[in-house]
């Protein structure tokens, strides 16, 4: 993996949805993330951010998200966004997404590198699970092995796929 440096960078400050336009009759926002030193990017959507936000900048966006969230409640993309982070975060296993696991069909495992993230897609539906490589989530053994079978989508091979690898292998493990 390679090893990037942010001496540079600025911290998130704020984030919102804009609209962009309109396209076959349907609104087309996105996420606008400001950081401290006044500049900006644009995201489509929660794989977009994990593409483009390392791990620190996923976790002050989650800071930023919470602390709006105390205040007053969130709703469209916003709560959607909290969704998304609080998954990656701080999963309840109580929740009806780990719960219903036995409907889940797995499309594709895939590896986002730059924020140490792996996201699973399930067909026939829009719902992606998201989560933090180094971190264990409620996920069963069945799953696991399914996600094993599917192999791994990385940029490039790497030390992180590896790891990932063996660590989804040493909870089925675990499991058995």
């Amino acid at each position: 993996m390679e090893n990037l440096e942010f001496c540079d960078k600025h911290n998130i400050v704020n984030w919102e949805y804009i609209l962009l336009g309109m396209t076959e009759a349907k609104d087309s926002e996105v996420c606008k993330i400001t950081r401290a030193d006044g500049s900006s990017s644009f995201h489509g959507d929660i794989q977009a951010l994990l593409r483009r936000l390392d791990r620190q900048d996923l976790s002050q966006l989650y800071s930023l998200v919470q602390e709006r969230f105390k205040d007053h409640p969130l709703e469209g993309h916003d709560l959607d966004l909290w969704g998304d982070l609080r998954m990656i975060f701080d999963p309840n296993e109580e929740d009806d997404i780990w719960l219903n696991q036995q409907y889940w069909e797995l499309l594709r495992w895939k590896l986002h590198e730059y924020s140490g993230v792996h996201s699973l897609f399930l067909d026939g539906t829009s719902i992606q699970i998201n989560m933090l490589v180094e971190k264990k989530y409620p996920l069963k053994k069945e799953i696991l092995e399914k996600m094993i079978n599917l192999k791994i989508e990385a940029e490039e091979e790497s030390t992180m796929a590896h790891e990932l690898i063996k660590f989804i292998k040493s909870q089925i493990a675990e499991q058995s």
